[in-house]
């Protein structure tokens, strides 16, 4: 892995503990930087002195410290049993007299100091212990406190032991973050910062190494192992600074840490491109930076009133206003509405009344989705003037979550094709080359949100109008399973096979919209009344020992340019390194699925069009007036055989990821070709594009199981390539977890901006 190269070496201060190897490993002969071990309560000492550049230091020493700052996104913490941080205690908790504490680890001995007085009532004597001996036999102790190595190989013999790690998430609900890498006055900034994140991703990755390697004495493989996966987190996010905000307020309420500390972090590394140009003014950047921020992040940032949703919206509408002419990603933009829905959102915040991720998040929706007073064309010439009376479900489910409309993304004519070449309106272009099509047929919320013009967008996908634009464009598209989105007030295009859901940037991102739209709704006559979980609960439990699934056969074996089965292979080695087990297997029946799909959506996509067919069949553009021909072909025997034969392979499939937890394929074979042509390179030859999506997308929809496609990286052209990962029946969070790590795992293919704009 490359290393950013500073000017000079940085004294760095690390401890002598287990749990500081995958910060550090990776580190070790580097010449840029200089490595000292000592215990955490010396090394804050060392820094103050100016002995040291930066150190991995106690939270509480932190606290002391002033104009200190940390590096963002990095540290030691847990959630729940640590294993570290023990008490051996012989008396029960809350008649504690006298107390040894390791006077190795400052943050460790205050949390117990908090801990005991707020969830027990006890203020005992503490004294100080050689943490090298642990006093076991000394009576005069009620309990003692052992930290890092010197807890993981004591037994707890005579004593009952609380884990510290587990009692504070108790206490709390919160993790507790035990060090970070802070930085003197004066020292530390974003290469110093970049350095220790990728030191981090890359220590992760080498536990394996670490744990086969040298371990502290009375410490087994299998402990060290456990400790370093299950129990230490080396990130440190949102819901982690909410734990050390709450520690911090806890000490200054008993005394025990000055007022006034704010967290303060070392310039961030620019993982962005930034806008260039003389021109661009630091609120330019600042808006930017919200327009391309995740969902999740945007709403961290509403909630905490760090930002305000108008300040949101507005920053996307700037955007629009000064992209979309040369994109067409927006039919319609609903300034005004944006505006005032943002304002509420804005309101019912400062009153305390948030309702949840969504809340004050702008998104697009697909321009056959049905919004009250907005108009929606459906991409037709059938419906220029159509303004609905009611909302889809889906837009009264983002309406409840308290998400803000932007505006209606443009579709391909009635979405019936993957291209989003529209012959009444015009045709999107792809941010990343505009001369290249978004695929579609959900193109413009594809393009906005790779083009940062919106966080989020509502798609749809019958044959895989959500997950090919999202594959085109760099983003993310996840369907879910059939049924699980109700597909009300949408405009159908073959109910069997349609589905509703997310674009966005992020797995997460994706999860945390799945959870504002899914859900039963009796007076939709597909949607299913199975249990809705928590789409983002797990979605960091990470994949090793999990059984990924690779199957050529589940795309027909079908040709697929070297460029992506290059990338493709890489991402398979990505999840062996996180440690999934990779099992290659067959699948018999994907040309079955194949046959079955026109048979069924033929029928049903020539039900609702053939009033309008037959009223003026000029009134459809060539491609989908040619697609309606041989739909009015198939006959109502065929269509009820292949009805039957979908429950047949429904099952076959099923069985298929019975005992898995993902299949992983190339979401497309190629990458989105030129709009003038529609001719795609595969191999170094012109392949026609017409319908190449369908043998790797539109299986997931015949099972009707849930898939969702991620960047993969981008070809020597800069265009982007994805993969797709799909799950058995209702089993979305699996495929949000594995599609998650699989991102946290390659931040590089997906850091970068499109250029448009920039």
């Amino acid at each position: 892995m490359g290393r950013p190269r500073l000017n000079t070496a940085m004294k760095l201060g690390t401890v002598p503990f287990l749990n500081a190897r995958p910060l550090t490993v990776a580190l070790e002969g580097n010449p840029a930087v200089e490595l000292i071990v000592e215990p955490p309560s010396k090394l804050a000492d060392m820094l103050e002195r100016g002995e040291l550049d930066g150190a991995l230091v106690s939270s509480f020493a932190l606290f002391q410290m002033r104009g200190a700052r940390f590096a963002p996104g990095v540290g030691i913490a847990s959630k729940g049993p640590v294993e570290s941080i023990r008490l051996y205690c012989r008396r029960p908790a809350d008649s504690l007299r006298r107390v040894g504490l390791d006077s190795w680890s400052l943050a460790a001995t205050n949390m117990a100091r908090v801990y005991l007085k707020r969830r027990w009532g006890a203020e005992p004597e503490f004294v100080p212990v050689d943490p090298l001996r642990p006093p076991r036999d000394d009576e005069t102790l009620d309990a003692f406190l052992l930290i890092g190595d010197n807890a993981l190989r004591e037994p707890p013999g005579d004593h009952y032991v609380l884990d510290l790690g587990e009692e504070w998430q108790n206490f709390t609900g919160l993790p507790f973050v035990y060090a970070l890498w802070v930085f003197r006055p004066g020292a530390g900034d974003a290469e110093a910062a970049a350095l220790l994140q990728n030191a981090k991703k890359e220590g992760v990755g080498r536990i394996e190494e670490i744990v086969n390697g040298p371990l502290p004495p009375g410490v087994d493989k299998n402990t060290a192992w456990c400790y370093l996966t299950e129990c230490i987190r080396y990130d440190v996010g949102d819901e982690e600074l909410e734990g050390l905000k709450r520690f911090y307020e806890l000490l200054v309420e008993d005394g025990l840490a000055p007022e006034g500390w704010e967290p303060r972090f070392v310039d961030e590394p620019a993982a962005r491109v930034e806008v260039v140009g003389d021109a661009a003014s630091k609120e330019d950047s600042m808006s930017d930076d919200l327009c391309f921020a995740s969902i999740h992040d945007l709403g961290t940032m509403i909630r905490k009133k760090e930002v305000s949703p108008v300040e949101v919206a507005e920053a996307h509408l700037r955007r629009i206003e000064a992209l979309n002419p040369g994109l067409f990603a927006y039919q319609t933009v609903t300034a005004e509405q944006a505006i005032e829905e943002a304002k509420a959102a804005e309101a019912e915040i400062m009153n305390g009344r948030w309702r949840g991720p969504m809340h004050g998040v702008p998104y697009g929706a697909k321009d056959i989705v049905e919004t009250a007073g907005v108009l929606t064309t459906h991409g037709s010439s059938f419906h220029r003037d159509n303004v609905p009376r009611e909302d889809a479900e889906i837009i009264r489910r983002l309406k409840a979550a308290g998400a803000v409309m932007l505006g209606k993304t443009v579709t391909h004519e009635f979405a019936a094709a993957p291209v989003s070449i529209n012959p009444h309106y015009g045709t999107v272009r792809n941010p990343w080359d505009t001369e290249r099509i978004v695929g579609g047929s959900s193109g413009g919320s594809g393009a906005a949100c790779a083009a940062g013009l919106a966080p989020c967008a509502i798609g749809t996908d019958t044959g895989g109008s959500i997950r090919n634009p999202a594959a085109l464009c760099g983003g993310v598209g996840f369907k879910a399973t059939h049924g699980r989105v109700s597909l009300r007030g949408i405009c159908p295009n073959s109910l069997s096979f349609d589905h509703a859901g997310p674009m966005t940037r992020t797995a997460r991102d994706a999860g945390i919209m799945l959870q504002a739209v899914a859900g039963y709704d009796a007076k939709d006559s597909k949607s299913q009344d199975v249990p809705v979980p928590d789409y983002t609960a797990g979605v960091e439990d990470g994949v090793r020992g999990s059984r990924i699934l690779v199957c050529p056969d589940f795309h027909g074996d079908v040709e697929v340019d070297s460029e992506i089965t290059a990338a493709f292979e890489a991402a398979v080695e990505v999840f062996r390194a996180l440690g999934a087990v990779v099992e290659e297997v067959s699948f018999a029946h994907y040309q079955k699925l194949m046959d079955l799909f026109p048979l069924i959506t033929g029928p049903e996509f020539s039900e609702f069009h053939r009033p309008f067919f037959e009223q003026n069949p000029e009134g459809y553009g060539e491609d989908v007036r040619e697609r309606l021909e041989w739909s009015f072909k198939i006959g109502q025997d065929d269509y009820v055989r292949a009805m039957r034969e979908r429950v047949l392979m429904q099952r076959e499939a099923a069985a298929f990821f019975e005992g898995a937890d993902a299949l992983i394929q190339p979401a497309m074979p190629c990458v989105a070709p030129p709009i003038a042509t529609l001719t795609a390179q595969m191999n170094g030859r012109d392949v026609s594009y017409k319908n190449i999506h369908r043998p790797f997308l539109g299986p997931h929809n015949a099972t009707g199981f849930p898939a969702l496609v991620t960047p993969m990286g981008r070809n020597a052209e800069g265009m982007p390539t994805s993969l797709q990962i799909a799950g058995g029946p209702w089993r979305e969070t699996d495929v949000l977890r594995v599609a998650h790590a699989y991102e946290e795992a390659t931040p590089e293919l997906r850091n970068e901006r499109p250029p448009v704009g920039a």
